[in-house]
C-alpha cells in the first residue's frame, strides 16, 4: 500500500471523525471502505462526467419491500438490494440458548443474506455486520466467519461495524446487511410466467438440524440459479415455510397437496425457482441439491 495526502474541508472532517469514533476505527479505515463502495456503485452503474457533483436526489429513488428485501430502484434503470437479518441468543457465549461456534455462527449468518441478495438477481457488493459482544475472543471468531462464506463472492466488501466493549454481555447477538446491485430488468422478482412449474431445491431445515444437514442450499447453488437466464424467478424460504414463500409469488398458483410446505427452513436451507419444465434437467445438472416439484403457475 502507499500513503496518500487529501485535503478536506473542517466539515467533512468532522463527518470523518464521528463515522470512525462511532465504528470504533481510524480515519484511513472508513476512507479506504467508503472507497471501496464507491468504486462498486460507479463501475456498476457507470460514468459520471464530473464526480465532485455526484448527487442522487431523493426524488430519483423509489423503494419498495419484497419480503425481507428491500429495493431501491434508481431513474437509470438500476437497483440497489438491502438483505438484512439478525440473531440473538446463538452462539458461544454463556448466556446462549443455542450453543454454537462463533466462526460457524458467522458464516450461517452470512449465507443467510447473501442467498436473499442473490435470490433477486442482484451481485452482492458488501456486507455490513455488527455484534452486541466484544471483539475478542468472541467478535473476532465471527468476523472470521462471515468473511470465509463471504470470500464465495467476487468484489465483495467487509464492514465490521459495532462491536460492544463497554459492557460485559452474556449472550451472543449480531445483526448482517448485504448490499446488492444489478440492472432492473435482471432482477428476478416477479417474473414467473403461466406454465411454470415451482421447484423447491434443498430440504427445510432449521435449529440444530442445520448444523448437520447435507442437503440445504448454499450460496454457490444460488450464485448459478441467478446465472440461469432460463430461471423467472427465486425465492428464498425461511421460517414461515415453503407456504409463506409462495405467497409472496405475484401470480396465481396450485401447488401439489403431498407436499410438506409448512416446516420452517430456518435461516434459507431452500429457495423456490419458477421455469418451463423442459429446463430441469439442465438445471439438476448443475444444482446438485434435492429438488423437487411444488406446483404450478396458472
Amino acid at each position: 500500500m502507499e500513503p496518500v495526502n487529501i485535503r478536506l474541508p473542517e466539515v467533512k472532517l468532522k463527518k470523518l471523525d464521528a463515522l470512525a469514533a462511532k465504528s470504533g476505527t481510524t480515519r484511513s479505515e472508513v476512507i479506504r471502505h467508503a472507497l471501496t463502495i464507491y468504486f462498486q456503485i460507479l463501475e456498476n452503474i457507470g460514468g459520471f462526467i464530473d464526480l465532485r457533483s455526484l448527487k442522487i436526489a431523493p426524488d430519483t429513488v423509489s423503494s419498495t419491500k419484497w419480503g425481507d428485501l428491500v429495493i431501491m430502484r434508481l431513474a437509470n434503470g438500476r437497483v440497489f438490494v438491502l438483505a438484512n437479518s439478525s440473531s440473538g441468543g446463538i452462539g458461544p457465549k454463556r448466556g446462549d440458548s443455542v450453543n454454537l461456534d462463533g466462526k460457524l455462527l458467522g458464516q450461517l449468518m452470512a449465507r443467510t443474506v447473501l442467498i436473499k441478495a442473490l435470490s433477486s438477481g442482484a451481485q452482492p457488493v458488501g456486507l455490513v455486520v455488527n455484534l452486541s459482544v466484544e471483539f475478542f475472543p468472541t467478535g473476532a471468531l465471527i468476523f472470521q466467519g462471515v468473511r470465509e462464506e463471504a470470500h464465495k463472492i467476487q468484489s465483495l466488501d467487509i464492514l465490521e461495524g459495532h462491536t460492544e466493549e463497554n459492557i460485559e454481555t452474556s449472550q451472543t447477538g449480531i445483526g448482517i446487511t448485504a448490499l446488492g446491485i444489478c440492472i432492473e430488468r435482471e432482477l428476478k422478482i416477479g417474473n414467473s410466467m403461466k406454465n411454470d412449474i415451482i421447484i423447491a431445491i434443498g430440504d427445510p431445515k432449521v435449529g440444530k438440524e442445520v448444523l448437520t444437514a447435507q442437503t440445504i442450499v448454499m450460496v454457490e447453488d444460488v450464485q448459478r440459479l441467478a446465472k440461469m437466464a432460463f430461471v423467472h424467478e427465486i425465492i428464498p424460504v425461511g421460517h414461515a415455510g415453503i407456504k409463506g414463500s409462495l405467497e409472496l409469488m405475484q401470480a396465481r398458483y396450485k401447488y401439489n397437496p403431498g407436499q410438506d410446505i409448512d416446516k420452517s427452513a430456518g435461516p434459507s436451507t431452500v429457495v423456490l425457482a419458477t421455469l418451463e419444465e423442459k429446463n430441469i434437467e439442465v438445471l439438476t445438472r448443475y444444482i446438485k441439491k434435492p429438488v423437487r416439484v411444488i406446483g404450478w403457475v396458472l
